[in-house]
C-alpha cells in the first residue's frame, strides 16, 4: 500500500475547507479598490512610468489593511483544520515529529499565499499594460517590489502562524492581525520609518509625492529601498527557528501544554 505524505494530506484538507473563498474575497476587494484609483488617474497622465508605479503604489498602500488581516485568518484556519475531528491528536499519536508538522503546514500556507499574490500582481500589471502603459519596461524595479512584498508578508505570516500554532486562540490571532493592520496604517502618517512590519508595504513604493513651489504636489520615481525586505527575511528565519523549537518543546501528549492556562481561559470564555 502506497504511503501518503503529510503534504498530500494537507492539500486534501484544504480542498474541503473554505480557504479558497477567503482568497477570492480578498482578491476581489483589493482589485476593486485598485481599479478605482487606476481609472481615476487616467484623466491626468504626464509620465508613463509614474502612471504605472503610482497605481502600484495605491495597491501597496491598501495592502497595509488587507494582507495582515488575510494572513491572520488563513493561519488561524490552518490550525482550525487540525482541530476538526481531533486531527491534531491523531497526528501526534501517530508518532509524527512536531517540527515536521510545524514546517509542513507553514510551507503549505506560504505556497498558496504566494500563488494568490502572484495572481493579484499579474492582473494589475496586465490591466495597466492593456491601457497602453507596458509595465515590463522596468523589470528589475518590478521584481524588487514583488519580492519585497513577499518577504514582508512572510515576516507577518510567521508571527501569526506562531501565535496560531502555539496558542490555538483563533480570535486572538485574528484580532491581533486586525489591530496590527490598523496601527500600521495609522503609523504611515506619523512616522518616517514605521516600526510595525504591517505598514512596510507602503515603504517599497517607487513613487513619492513632492511639494512644488506653487504648493501643489507632483509624483516622481525613486529608488526602491530593500531595507524592509532584508529585515523581514532575517526575522522570518529567526522566528521560524524559535517557533519550531518552541512548538516541538511543548511535548507529548499535549502539544500546547506551555500555553495551557491561556487556552483554558479562552475555552471558559467561549462556553459562557
Amino acid at each position: 500500500m502506497k504511503k501518503i505524505g503529510y503534504s498530500t494530506i494537507e492539500n486534501l484538507k484544504y480542498k474541503r475547507s473554505k480557504t479558497r473563498r477567503l482568497y477570492v474575497l480578498f482578491a476581489g476587494i483589493s482589485l476593486f479598490v485598485t481599479n478605482i484609483h487606476l481609472f481615476y488617474e487616467m484623466k491626468d497622465i504626464n509620465n508613463a512610468g509614474v502612471f504605472v508605479f503610482t497605481n502600484l503604489h495605491s495597491f501597496l498602500f491598501m495592502q497595509v489593511l488587507f494582507i495582515p488581516l488575510l494572513i491572520g485568518v488563513i493561519t488561524s484556519k490552518s490550525v482550525e483544520l487540525e482541530e476538526q475531528g481531533s486531527m491534531l491528536k491523531v497526528i501526534i499519536s501517530s508518532g509524527m515529529s512536531l517540527s515536521k508538522l510545524y514546517t509542513t503546514k507553514l510551507f503549505h500556507i506560504m505556497k498558496t499565499f504566494t500563488g494568490y499574490v502572484f495572481f493579484l500582481w499579474m492582473v494589475i500589471i496586465t490591466e495597466i499594460s492593456l491601457l497602453g502603459f507596458p509595465c515590463f519596461t522596468m523589470p528589475i524595479r518590478l521584481l524588487r517590489m514583488f519580492f519585497s512584498f513577499i518577504a514582508i508578508s512572510y515576516f507577518i505570516m510567521i508571527i501569526h502562524y506562531n501565535i496560531a500554532m502555539i496558542t490555538r486562540n483563533h480570535l486572538l490571532n485574528v484580532a491581533l492581525a486586525l489591530l496590527g493592520s490598523l496601527l500600521g496604517f495609522l503609523s504611515l502618517f506619523f512616522m518616517k520609518f514605521p516600526v510595525l512590519p504591517y505598514s512596510w508595504y507602503a515603504l517599497i513604493s517607487s513613487v513619492v509625492y513632492i511639494r512644488n513651489a506653487d504648493g501643489n504636489f507632483s509624483l516622481e520615481l525613486i529608488d526602491i529601498t530593500l531595507l524592509p525586505a532584508t529585515i523581514s527575511v532575517l526575522f522570518f528565519i529567526l522566528l521560524y527557528i524559535v517557533g519550531k523549537k518552541l512548538f516541538s518543546a511543548c511535548g507529548e501528549p499535549n502539544a500546547y501544554r506551555l500555553f495551557a492556562p491561556l487556552r483554558r481561559r479562552y475555552d471558559e470564555t467561549i462556553e459562557q
